[in-house]
């Protein structure tokens, strides 16, 4: 009597651990989804058309002097015009300084719409081992059921079995979405990340240019100084 009190406890309890672990599954499926169409969304929202950009930088790129772009034509909610509006907003920057701000900018660009993606990549590589616990859970109370029954009650233990098994099949379905998603959103955001980089190399051209148009100017007037100082103490 004992006995099978604490193998009906027992089963009980492994039963709650089983359905906690349904609902962590279920809860990070939906989670999940939901990551994925915000990010999506996002991404989205940022992606631009960094060929105009890449048009006007082009245009006349030895003059070393960054194009007059109206600000009403940037919009701030796309990716390569925030990249535009940095390199406007630091165009008198040495290169080097201005390379870094790029950098800045970039690494904060690629955290803010890889917010909340790493879930997705936990859930993918994590749920597959929720469900195998799942599915050895319900062996056990398949088992706790047979040891209860005494071998009698054959439907009940293929009961516990058959929901042990969709367990597996519950971690699978969670897991290879996420897995997906992740890798999606990942691509997007590189792909997203490299458009800028052209636009950065431009901007970077005309900032080293107009340095070494710089130091032409000082070195030719230098030589125009000293000339015409030679040329006064000659007369």
């Amino acid at each position: 009597m004992i006995q099978g009190n604490i193998v009906q406890q027992m089963a009980q309890v492994l039963f709650y651990i089983e359905i906690s672990l349904y609902v962590i599954l279920i809860s990070a499926g939906i989670t999940g989804l939901v990551i994925f169409v915000i990010r999506w969304t996002a991404i989205q929202k940022a992606k631009g058309d960094p060929s105009q950009w890449i048009g006007i930088l082009s245009k006349n790129l030895n003059s070393g002097i960054l194009p007059d772009i109206d600000n009403k034509k940037i919009n701030e909610e796309k990716l390569p015009d925030r990249m535009i509006q940095t390199g406007l907003y630091n165009a008198g920057l040495a290169p080097e300084a201005l390379e870094k701000v790029f950098e800045v900018q970039e690494s904060m660009e690629r955290r803010t719409l890889s917010s909340g993606v790493s879930f997705l990549g936990t859930v993918g590589a994590n749920a597959p081992f929720v469900g195998l616990a799942g599915t050895v859970l319900g062996v056990l109370i398949a088992f706790n059921e047979f040891a209860r029954t005494g071998g009698q009650g054959s439907s009940e233990v293929m009961v516990a079995i058959a929901r042990s098994l969709i367990a597996t099949a519950l971690g699978l379905l969670v897991a290879i979405p996420a897995v997906i998603g992740f890798n999606i959103l990942k691509s997007r955001i590189k792909k997203q990340i490299d458009t800028t980089k052209e636009i950065r190399g431009l901007i970077l051209a005309r900032a080293v240019h107009a340095v070494s148009q710089s130091v032409n100017n000082d070195r030719e007037n230098i030589v125009t100084a000293t000339t015409c100082s030679s040329v006064s103490g000659g007369v």
